[in-house]
C-alpha cells in the first residue's frame, strides 16, 4: 500500500518500522514489545499521514494480539511445569500500593 506525503517529508519512525515490518512477526514477546511501542510513539507523534497512521495502527493491532498469544503460550508452559496444575497468582498492585 503505498502512502502519500508531501515532498521531502519522511514518515515518522514508527511508521516506517510499520511498514518495512507489515508480514512477519518478530519471533520474541520483548521484540514484540519493543516493535510496538516505536509504533505507538509514532501514532502519538500524529506526524503520519491518515494512510500511514492506519497501515501502523493496524499492524499495531496484530502485535498485540501477537503479543497476547505468546503470553498465552507461556502461560501454559508454566501450568505444565507445576506438579498440581496450580498457577501462583501474582498481585500486581501490591508494588503500587507501596506508594
Amino acid at each position: 500500500m503505498a502512502t502519500q506525503r508531501k515532498k521531502g517529508t519522511k514518515p515518522a519512525a514508527a511508521t516506517r518500522v510499520a511498514l518495512a515490518r507489515g508480514g512477519a512477526l518478530p519471533p520474541t514477546f520483548e521484540a514484540t514489545m519493543r516493535e510496538l511501542t516505536e509504533i505507538v510513539g509514532g501514532l502519538e507523534s500524529g506526524d503520519a499521514g491518515l494512510e500511514a497512521t492506519i497501515a501502523a495502527y493496524e499492524r499495531g493491532v496484530a502485535l498485540q494480539q501477537h503479543a497476547e498469544a505468546l503470553l498465552a503460550a507461556a502461560r501454559l508452559r508454566i501450568e505444565e511445569l507445576r506438579p498440581d496444575g496450580s498457577l501462583l497468582e501474582l498481585d500486581l498492585d501490591e508494588e503500587e500500593d507501596a506508594d
